[in-house]
């Protein structure tokens, strides 16, 4: 990754960065399916907390994002700015510009935690047909998953489902390349940090 755009999340009085994460990470979405060199660009969470101690688990993902690529015919490509015209007030976009030297990398991931108990029992039911349904969704209550992590709150434009795009951050001793989700966040591949 050697080149990037910074995007400056704008804090309003009267909405909340939350509301613009969830506005502008949909845009991004979008304009990430639609290149034709899908999984060609990935994102950082540069201002990314999470501190997990024993009283309890805090995280926040910050007000900037970060857009990487391999060359800077990619980033035109996306055309950032042109996804984002309709929030403007709410965004501040850099041109693209290169990746700064020694830097460190990190992995955005996409976390899932298993959340929702008629789901699992409905695949168990449906695979496994070794209890019944009512048996499945007990079994499953107390196995639900939560997570504490930074997420970005997001309506699904397949089925106009609410749900959140928890993010996890794991540091890397080496830069990795590979392909990128339809989020910007990767399994293996690595962006700079810094």
């Amino acid at each position: 990754m050697k080149y990037y755009q910074e995007l400056t999340l704008i804090a309003q009085a009267e909405v909340s960065l939350y509301f613009i994460w969830s506005k502008i990470y949909t845009q991004l979405h979008l304009a990430l399916v639609a290149m034709p060199t899908q999984g060609s660009v990935g994102v950082s969470f540069p201002e990314y907390v999470y501190k997990e101690d024993d009283s309890k688990a805090f995280g926040f993902l910050g007000s900037k994002l970060r857009l990487f690529a391999h060359d800077e015919a990619t980033l035109q490509q996306l055309n950032i700015n042109q996804a984002l015209s309709r929030l403007s007030d709410y965004v501040h976009i850099t041109g693209i510009r290169p990746v700064p030297k020694n830097v460190t990398y990190a992995i955005y991931k996409r976390y899932q935690p298993k959340t929702n108990a008629e789901r699992l029992a409905r695949r168990r039911v449906k695979h496994k047909q070794d209890m019944t349904f009512e048996q499945a969704v007990k079994t499953y209550q107390s196995k639900i998953a939560h997570s504490n992590l930074p997420f970005i709150q997001l309506n699904s434009l397949s089925n106009e489902q609410r749900f959140r795009l928890f993010v996890s951050k794991h540091t890397a001793a080496e830069a990795c390349d590979g392909q990128f989700g339809s989020y910007g966040l990767g399994i293996l591949a690595t962006v700079p940090e810094f």
